[in-house]
């Protein structure tokens, strides 16, 4: 006798917005990187959606990615020169600390 597979399906639900609230609606959604429907869940499972949480983020891969670009190219100049200018590995050490502060600032505003 095998269980019955239960699941939940999803109602849909019709409700009226005033033109200001459907603004709100659509700028919110958008800053948080969700769809209409998503960000209305949200609000209601978690009473709020963090968007400085979607900008933090961003800027923290926009940080990592920079790092990452430079990291490579004084990768491709060692291998064609055979050497890195201390000056480029000053500039990835001190992107490094920005990175590091940046994590320790959001860990404390995330707490």
């Amino acid at each position: 006798m095998g269980k019955k597979k239960v699941s939940i399906a999803r109602q849909n639900r019709t409700f009226r917005l005033s033109e200001s609230e459907l603004q709100k609606l659509e700028e919110g959604a958008k800053a948080a990187g969700m769809s209409e429907s998503e960000y209305v869940r949200h609000l209601i499972l978690h009473g709020g959606v963090d968007v400085d949480y979607i900008r933090d983020r961003q800027n923290i891969i926009r940080q990592i990615t920079g790092v990452a670009t430079n990291v490579n190219q004084a990768a491709k100049w060692a291998n064609e020169n055979k050497y890195i200018p201390q000056s480029r590995i000053d500039q990835m050490c001190m992107q490094l600390g920005v990175i590091l502060s940046l994590l320790k600032e959001l860990i404390q505003l995330w707490r």
